[in-house]
């Protein structure tokens, strides 16, 4: 594979801790999670891989992972600005576009396109996307408003106004349902995130379907760009073997 012009810059950045109780807690997460749809399923009922949630697509992810509210996702302390400021972004795999908004909303993105393989988990992405802007123009999110009421004798300084600041929250964060490993994107981005997402490709789609997506990923990335990637830990995958034939098949062959 041929070199790009420029450096790509990949960052494995430690977004949780690499201890056991951590693994423990998120792969709680999801396991709680998929109990509660169950609850909801009928017993002659024959599910899609999309509900059975092989995809890593639960429902109320973030309530569960960060329970003090989506501002308090502990990702984002971790996160640089210069990485999405006035940047072109892709997000790989957005859930319910929490993270998605807040990256948005606190680093000030000039664009950012968030994909997820469930178009029931865009749709209420889209809906969350409506609420946040609502949120804005109520004044209720308002991070210049805060800094200025915690420092009124401090003197600020002319800018440029930024894109989210030039444009509103939902001209700047576009949702979309897409299996990104089967799809084609002509765009070039700056930055590309991928967070808790290789593990659920690894496993639907195999060691080829990994490969295939950091290629993916390596096409769309402008020369000098970004990947932030958030890995999950090898023996997680264990506990992923009831969700689909799939996934239990994939297990033996995986490398």
């Amino acid at each position: 594979m041929a070199a790009k012009e420029g450096d790509i810059g990949l960052h494995q950045v430690p977004f949780q801790d690499s201890s056991e109780s951590e693994n423990d807690s998120d792969a709680d997460i999801e396991i709680e999670s998929e109990k509660e749809e169950e609850k909801n399923q009928k017993k002659n009922e024959s599910p899609s891989p999309l509900s059975r949630r092989q995809y890593g697509n639960f429902r109320g992810y973030y309530e569960h992972r960060n329970e003090e509210g989506p501002e308090e996702d502990p990702r984002l302390e971790l996160l640089r600005k210069e990485w999405f400021e006035d940047k072109e972004c892709l997000d790989i795999g957005c859930n319910d576009g929490t993270l998605t908004i807040s990256i948005a909303k606190m680093f000030r993105c000039r664009s950012i396109l968030a994909i997820d393989i469930d178009p029931e988990l865009v749709e209420q992405a889209n809906l969350n996307l409506r609420d946040s802007y609502l949120l804005m123009q109520m004044g209720g999110s308002s991070e210049n408003n805060s800094d200025a009421a915690a420092s009124p004798e401090k003197e600020v300084t002319p800018s440029e106004p930024s894109s989210l600041e030039k444009r509103n929250l939902l001209e700047v964060v576009t949702f979309k349902q897409e299996n990104f490993v089967e799809s084609q994107h002509p765009e070039l981005y700056d930055t590309v995130t991928c967070f808790s997402v290789t593990q659920w490709i690894h496993l639907n789609f195999g060691d080829q379907g990994l490969i295939t997506f950091f290629n993916k990923i390596w096409e769309v990335l402008r020369p000098g760009g970004v990947l932030l990637l958030e890995p999950q830990a090898w023996r997680s995958y264990s506990l992923k073997h009831d969700l689909s034939p799939v996934i239990i098949s994939s297990l033996y062959f995986l490398t």
